[in-house]
């Protein structure tokens, strides 16, 4: 491995041109001989870059005026007034339970804020200015290290920092804390916005994503998804203030999908399954992750074909694919469709969202599991999943007014069938009929019936 030094350089500063420039971020270990190594980390994460350039040895005297130089360097930071920082001998410290996770948090007490007397214009831009001033980098230092650590998507980021913040504030002091969620957001670069309302403030968004079910308002030509509204009851649509505060005007978009499951405590559970394949009963034994459906729990809804994207977990994976790869054995492409259908429509008991939960509720594939019930949604999901990490065949999603079924690409299976660019594609309904293993079949109830093509595999 190539020997390097370090050399630190203020943003506004030159860099020498045999230097290759990268930021340092809060979460690399970049160490310095100094007992106050933590805090010069927090410098540099704020205020410089890293300049890495090959080892060349150097005279003893160059070497005293460079170590002079550097303890000359680590007195003028110490110094320096870092009011998002604070004191480290100040920080306290906890563990917070997220989804089954201990996740560690640092924050400095000082960070909190007072309670608002009153809901106005000049309140909320005096108490964003002191959010400003106040030493919230510890806290958000430990998200963003929890963020990396356990491959946290924006909303998980975002909530464990609202989690963080209600232990914090001891679950009182509502709108300060919706500041403070506020200023964390602004500071990772995101464009929010803040809204309020009859003793209420209300921090936004924005999101290039498709949201349902999540109040939205547009400003500046840009769609802002109100997170406190996820979280609290909003009592219906009303008319909200904007708080012309907007730091972030070119912000990043905030995302909602899950292209890939967080690295989370696994709670494994098991599960006993009976299905028909050609009139036969076959039984097999899964384990899912709970967690996985925990995060479901209260997910915003997002568009229907990001479900289908969703992967399943490592527990469920390793638990489901090998015992149908071994019904597969010595089957044919059609045959293994067949087996992949019957699975989805005789595994599990059928009962609509408004019925089962009371409201509209998608399942990704791994939910099937941890539920009762499931609908045409929810094994179009699972169906989708299943053909893509068993067999790799191309698909289409197709959606009826109310229905969502998946057709696979083939040109020998016989049976209903519609061609989009190029490719023949064979209706393959994962919801049923349930005790059929057919495929090639259009849903019954739906031949006349016009579809649109929501997304597609390959």
């Amino acid at each position: 491995m190539a020997l390097g030094r370090i050399l630190v350089h203020k943003i506004s500063g030159s860099v020498p041109s045999s230097c290759t420039v990268r930021p340092v971020s809060a979460l690399e270990n970049v160490s310095f001989f100094s007992p106050h190594d933590a805090t010069i980390r927090y410098f540099i994460f704020l205020d410089y870059r890293v300049c890495l350039r090959p080892y060349t040895p150097v005279s003893m005297k160059n070497l005293l005026v460079r170590l002079v130089f550097l303890v000359f360097s680590v007195v003028f930071l110490v110094g320096s007034d870092r009011s998002d920082v604070g004191e480290t001998t100040t920080y306290n410290r906890f563990e917070v339970p997220f989804y089954g996770q201990p996740v560690p948090i640092e924050y400095d007490p000082g960070m909190r804020l007072p309670s608002l007397q009153s809901i106005e214009h000049a309140n909320i831009r005096s108490a964003v200015r002191r959010a400003d001033r106040s030493p919230t980098r510890p806290l958000l230092n430990s998200l963003l290290a929890a963020k990396e650590r356990y491959e946290l998507n924006d909303f998980l980021f975002y909530k464990l920092a609202r989690l963080s913040l209600r232990v914090i504030y001891e679950g009182r002091n509502r709108n300060a804390q919706e500041l403070g969620l506020y200023k964390m957001l602004v500071d990772v670069g995101f464009d929010a916005r803040l809204t309020f309302r009859g003793g209420r403030v209300f921090v936004n968004v924005y999101t290039s994503e498709d949201l349902f079910e999540v109040p939205i308002i547009d400003t500046g030509n840009r769609p802002y998804a109100n997170l406190s509204c996820m979280e609290q009851d909003c009592n219906g649509r009303q008319r909200l203030y904007i708080y012309d505060g907007h730091p972030n005007p070119r912000g990043r978009s905030f995302g909602f999908q899950l292209t890939r499951w967080p690295r989370l405590a696994e709670q494994p559970v098991d599960r006993e399954l009976r299905f028909l394949y050609h009139g036969v009963q076959q039984s097999m034994k899964v384990t899912y992750d709970k967690t996985m459906v925990d995060i479901m729990k209260d997910y915003p809804f997002i568009h229907e074909y990001c479900y289908l994207e969703t992967p399943l977990s490592n527990t469920l994976r390793k638990s489901l694919l090998p015992q149908l790869e071994h019904y597969m054995q010595r089957m044919d492409e059609q045959q293994r469709l067949e087996l992949l259908a019957s699975f989805t429509r005789s595994a599990f008991a059928y009962k609509e969202d408004s019925e089962y939960f009371g409201r509209s509720k998608p399942m990704v594939p791994e939910e099937l599991f941890g539920y009762s019930y499931s609908d045409c949604e929810d094994r179009s999901a699972l169906f989708f999943a299943l053909v893509r990490d068993l067999l790799d065949l191309p698909m289409a999603v197709v959606a009826y007014d109310d229905h969502l079924t998946v057709a696979v690409g083939s040109e020998t299976i016989p049976g209903d069938a519609f061609r989009m660019n190029g490719q023949r594609y064979v209706f393959c309904d994962p919801t049923g009929p349930r005790a059929s293993s057919r495929i090639g079949i259009i849903p019954p109830g739906y031949e006349d019936k016009k579809f649109t093509i929501i997304g597609a595999y390959k």
